[in-house]
C-alpha cells in the first residue's frame, strides 16, 4: 500500500488489536490496523468445518465475551454479538457410571446484557452432585461457593481489568490473603497444580476434575505452579460458578462485531499487510514499515504479537541488553504448554448418553477416569511426550448446535472436540498427519463408551486440527499451542511477559504491548487491550475514559 499517516497503527490484526483499536478510534485518534493473514481476529476465529452447512471455532470456543466492557462500551450487541445461556455448565463422567453435573451458580437472568444473579438452588444442586461422590469433598464446594460469592468474583474482575499500574502494593487477589473469613490462603500461591488438587479435594474424580479443568484454561501440568488467578478460575468452572455462555454464529462473531464498531467510527483496517519492522526516530516510535517497503507513520504504536516478535520489529539495537536477553531465552525455552487436538466432529444423530440423558444438554462435558495418580506421577504428560497420544484419554466434549442452529445442518449435530498432546518440534509432519487420523477414531471409541450411539454409522465426518496446523497457520505460536506465552505464576501480573514490560509499555516511548503477552494472559476477552488503553489514555491525557463512570 501506499505511505500514510495515523495517530495510532496496529501491528497485528488479532483479538487484542480489535478491542483496543475501538477504543482508540473513539477517543479521536486517527487509527489503523495492519494484519499479515487474509482475514482479523486473530483466535477470535471461525471457519466452515469439518464440511459445508457446519461452523467451527478454529482457536478459542468458550467465550463470555459479554463480560469485556468492550461489550456495552461499543453496543457489540447491536452489531450481531448475541449470547445464549445453556441451563447446565460443566459436567464429567467417569466410567464406572458416576458423574457430576454442574448447572451456573450465577445464572444469568438478563439474556440481553449478561447479568446473573446468585441461585441457591442452583448452588445446592452442584453441592449434592459432589456429595454422591464425597461429603467431604461437597463440603470443600459449598465453602467455595461462599466465598466466590462474598468477595472472589469481584476480586477476579478487578485483577482482570485492571493493570500493575493500578494497584497500591497488593493485587486485588492478593488482598483476599487479608480476610479471614471470605480471604484465600495464602499457601496456594505458591502450591503447584497437583498439591492444590491433592489438598483440597479428598475423591480422585475431583482431584481429576481440577486438573483437567487446570489444562482447558492454561495447559499447565500438575507440576506447574498456577498462582492464585488461575486457581479461582479453575475452581470457578469445576464448580459451575459462572454461566456457560453460547456465542450464535460462532466465535468469529466477535471479531465482526468489534470491526463493525470500528469502522462505525471511522477506524481502517487493512489486511494480506504484514510489518516488517517498528519505525523509531530519537527514542521513539514513529510508525511501522510494511514488507512491500511502504512506511506508515503514527504518534503512537500498538503490538498485538508475542513479545518476542514486538521486540524482534524493534530491533536488537533499540532494546537494553538484559530484556534482549530474557527475550530470547523465552523464546528458546519454548516450554509452551497448550498443544491440542481441537476440531469438530459431526454426527447424524445427537449422543445419547446411558446414564441421564440431560448429560446431552451439557456444553462443557469431559469422560475419563478418576486417576488422581496417572496425572501426579507425570504418566499422562509422559505418554503424551512421547506418543502423542496418551494411552488414557480425558476427552471434551462442547456442542452448540442444541443452543445454536448456525453451527449445524437442521437435524445433524456437531461438537468440538479437545485433548491435549506434546510440542509440535516432538514429532515430524508425517506422525502429526498420522495422529490427525488416529485421534478421530479413538476419540469416536471413547465417546462410545458413555453415549451407546456414537457409532461409526453415526459419523459423518471429523476436522481435528494439531499442534503441525497450528504452526504452519501462525508465527505467533511457534510451539503449537494456543497459548504463545506461558502463564504459570512466574509469568502473570507484575511479572508477565516480564518485569521490566509489565505495564504495557515497550522499550521506546510511544510502542505499546496489547496481546495476551501481557497481563491479565491469554483468552478471548481477557484483559490485556483493555488495561493497555488506559495507560495509553493517561500517557496521552485522552479524555475517553469510561471505567471512570462505570
Amino acid at each position: 500500500m501506499a505511505d500514510a499517516r495515523y495517530d495510532a497503527v496496529i501491528v497485528g490484526g488479532g483479538h487484542h488489536a480489535t478491542i483496543i483499536a475501538c477504543y482508540l478510534q473513539r477517543a479521536g485518534l486517527k487509527t489503523a490496523m495492519f494484519e499479515r493473514w487474509h482475514e482479523m481476529g486473530g483466535g477470535a476465529c471461525g471457519e466452515e468445518l469439518p464440511l459445508p452447512g457446519y461452523i467451527q471455532n478454529t482457536c478459542a470456543h468458550f467465550t463470555r465475551f459479554y463480560g469485556n466492557p468492550s461489550y456495552t462500551d461499543f453496543d457489540l450487541r447491536e452489531f450481531g454479538l448475541v449470547y445464549t445461556f445453556p441451563k447446565y455448565d460443566e459436567a464429567w463422567i467417569f466410567p464406572d457410571d458416576k458423574y457430576i453435573l454442574g448447572k451456573a451458580v450465577n445464572e444469568v437472568v438478563d439474556p440481553v446484557t449478561g447479568r446473573s444473579e446468585f441461585s441457591s438452588d442452583n448452588a445446592q444442586f452442584n453441592i449434592d452432585q459432589i456429595a454422591k461422590i464425597s461429603k467431604h469433598d461437597s463440603g470443600v464446594a459449598e465453602e467455595v461457593i461462599e466465598k466466590f460469592q462474598a468477595k472472589w468474583r469481584a476480586a477476579f474482575s478487578k485483577y482482570r481489568y485492571t493493570g500493575p499500574e493500578e494497584w497500591n502494593g497488593k493485587d486485588p487477589l492478593e488482598e483476599l490473603y487479608d480476610d479471614p473469613k471470605n480471604g484465600i490462603d495464602p499457601k496456594y500461591a505458591t502450591m503447584t497444580v497437583g498439591e492444590i488438587a491433592v489438598d483440597m479435594f479428598e475423591s480422585p474424580e475431583m482431584q481429576v476434575f481440577y486438573m483437567r479443568a487446570m489444562q482447558t484454561s492454561n495447559g499447565l501440568m500438575p507440576e506447574d505452579v498456577p498462582g492464585i488467578y488461575w486457581h479461582i478460575h479453575v475452581l470457578g468452572l469445576v464448580l459451575s460458578v459462572e454461566p456457560a455462555a453460547i456465542v450464535y454464529g460462532g466465535t468469529h462473531t466477535i471479531t465482526h462485531a468489534l470491526l463493525r464498531a470500528f469502522q462505525r467510527d471511522g477506524g481502517k483496517f487493512f489486511v494480506l499487510n504484514e510489518v516488517s519492522k517498528i519505525l523509531v526516530d530519537g527514542g521513539k516510535a514513529t510508525g511501522i514499515k510494511l514488507k512491500d517497503g511502504s512506511e506508515i507513520k503514527a504518534d503512537i504504536v500498538i503490538s498485538d504479537l508475542t513479545i518476542d516478535l514486538s521486540l524482534e520489529l524493534l530491533g536488537e539495537d533499540h532494546v537494553p541488553r538484559d530484556i534482549w536477553s530474557t527475550m530470547q531465552g523465552l523464546k528458546k525455552d519454548g516450554y509452551e504448554r497448550t498443544q491440542l487436538f481441537w476440531g469438530n466432529v459431526a454426527l447424524i444423530d445427537e449422543p445419547k448418553y446411558s446414564l441421564d440423558p440431560e448429560l446431552g444438554m451439557v456444553p462443557r462435558l469431559y469422560f475419563g477416569e478418576a486417576d488422581a495418580d496417572y496425572y501426579l506421577s507425570g504418566r499422562y504428560k509422559k505418554e503424551r511426550w512421547e506418543l502423542g497420544i496418551a494411552n488414557k484419554l480425558y476427552l471434551l466434549i462442547a456442542p452448540d448446535c442444541q443452543w445454536d442452529p448456525t453451527r449445524a445442518p437442521a437435524g445433524r449435530f456437531n461438537a468440538l472436540v479437545e485433548e491435549f498432546t506434546c510440542p509440535w518440534k516432538n514429532f515430524s509432519e508425517k506422525d502429526w498427519l498420522k495422529m490427525k487420523r488416529e485421534m478421530v477414531e479413538r476419540t469416536l471409541k471413547e465417546w462410545q463408551k458413555y453415549a451407546p450411539n456414537v457409532t461409526k454409522d453415526n459419523f459423518i465426518e471429523a476436522f481435528l486440527t494439531t499442534p503441525d496446523d497450528v504452526v504452519n497457520r501462525n508465527p505467533c505460536m511457534p510451539s503449537g499451542g494456543w497459548g504463545s506465552l506461558d502463564a504459570y505464576a512466574s509469568r502473570l501480573g507484575r511479572l508477565r511477559p516480564m518485569p521490566e514490560l509489565s505495564q504495557y509499555r515497550l522499550p521506546v516511548k510511544n510502542y505499546y504491548l496489547c496481546s495476551s503477552a501481557a497481563h491479565s494472559a491469554h483468552g478471548i476477552g481477557r484483559g490485556s487491550s483493555y488495561n493497555c488503553y488506559k495507560t495509553i489514555a493517561r500517557d496521552l491525557n485522552l479524555n475517553y475514559r469510561p471505567w471512570e463512570s462505570r
